[in-house]
């Protein structure tokens, strides 16, 4: 595991220790976007961040080279496709900001590297999962 994925790992867990990390999140996330707000409407908030905070350790986890969270995200990216909930590429990028400013907001230690650290981590999953949505680029 490279030292870049333990920093995420380490950051990730001084986030994760707070419920309000994932609701801070996904409020920024919905706050992002009108489109991206209605994709929510009719969602059930409780589990959803329930499936980021299992979608986030397999993100990481991927960019440490695991096969088993490899199949994870091909998962994620086959439920997130074109013919499924369609999400469009260009979100994945209000996804990754949402993401950065949450860390940045619960993470006491976050600086801007390890800010960059984590979005190279995240972005080797979400370049996974466009490349999985049929088309379009973020």
């Amino acid at each position: 595991m490279t030292e870049k994925v333990t920093q995420v790992k380490l950051s990730y867990g001084r986030c994760a220790v707070s419920p309000k990390f994932f609701e801070d999140f996904y409020d920024d996330f919905m706050d992002s976007s009108p489109l991206i707000r209605a994709r929510f409407e009719n969602t059930d908030m409780e589990a959803q961040r329930a499936l980021l905070r299992h979608g986030l350790s397999h993100l990481i986890m991927y960019a440490a080279g695991s096969h088993a969270a490899g199949m994870k995200v091909d998962r994620l990216a086959d439920s997130h496709a074109k013919g499924k909930l369609d999400i469009q590429p260009w979100m994945y990028r209000h996804w990754i900001d949402s993401l950065l400013r949450t860390v940045q907001n619960h993470d006491r230690k976050a600086d801007d590297l390890l800010l960059l650290v984590w979005k190279e981590t995240v972005q080797h999953g979400v370049d996974k999962m466009v490349a999985g949505h049929g088309g379009g680029r973020i």
